[in-house]
């Protein structure tokens, strides 16, 4: 994942709320429902700006959270002090997904805005699926959620060399002007990537941020949280917890299974 930014620039985190209105909202509700009568501590993976903390954190919830990206932390660090929520800084903290270390054992953990895609390796999914095992208390669940891979979708978007599409303008912060944002996608459907580039446009300069997103199967996830040592509790279509049915949303619902001592057969 050499050169990927994502979200580790200065760019995203003055916009990206704005950008995730709408669908963030669902998983503030779903998330804050599931998770209001946790007796013990709660961990947010991939935490971003705090659309989920910060509110989680104001209800009362017993929340931690971590990231990859500092900007997105030095977001989330100004909107809970504007909050009064004097204690975050202990909370939360700049880490990978895939090798953090807290010493706390969570009641259960979550891991919202698809953020789990941004893992572009077999090897990466693992260690974070293994790392948060590990971090979970005996019975502790693990909830995400990830767009279903639609063959359809995927094949639109196959042109190695595609142009940019506007996504929107989004107004700065300062309230003076705005950012103006397009993005240029190409999918690779023999790796399961997503090669994505997006281009920021404010006051005269033009910046462009590389970003890698890797799409995951309903079986191939049920392997991979197999191999964790996981169950898979439920597995939704969207946030309203339908059944799933094989379109939308995947949001997952996983139980840390039982340690079991594992035999090789011949």
């Amino acid at each position: 994942m050499g050169g990927m930014e994502n979200y580790c620039n200065n760019t995203w985190p003055l916009i990206y709320d704005q950008y995730n209105q709408g669908r963030h909202e669902q998983e503030l509700a779903f998330y804050s429902r599931e998770l209001a009568h946790c007796k013990g501590p709660v961990l947010e993976i991939a935490c971003g700006t705090g659309m989920i903390l910060v509110p989680m954190l104001k209800q009362g919830i017993d929340i931690y959270g971590l990231d990859l990206s500092g900007p997105m932390l030095r977001q989330l660090y100004a909107k809970a002090e504007s909050n009064n929520l004097r204690d975050v800084r202990r909370r939360v903290s700049q880490q990978n997904m895939t090798d953090f270390q807290i010493d706390i054992e969570f009641q259960s953990a979550f891991i919202p805005a698809r953020s789990f895609l941004h893992l572009a390796t077999q090897d990466d999914q693992l260690a974070c699926l293994r790392n948060i095992h590990r971090h979970l208390q005996a019975n502790g669940t693990l909830m995400l959620n990830f767009f279903t891979p639609n063959l359809p979708t995927l094949l639109s978007r196959v042109d190695p060399n595609p142009g940019f599409t506007e996504v929107g303008e989004y107004a700065q912060p300062d309230g003076e002007g705005v950012i103006a944002v397009s993005m240029r996608q190409t999918n690779d459907l023999s790796e399961q990537l997503q090669r994505i580039t997006w281009r920021f446009e404010a006051d005269n300069q033009v910046y462009e941020s590389p970003m890698l997103i890797r799409w995951v199967y309903k079986n191939e996830f049920e392997l991979l949280a197999k191999l964790s040592g996981f169950t898979v509790a439920d597995l939704y279509s969207g946030f309203d917890k339908s059944p799933y049915n094989g379109e939308g949303e995947m949001v997952w619902v996983l139980k840390k299974a039982p340690n079991k001592t594992m035999r090789m057969t011949s």
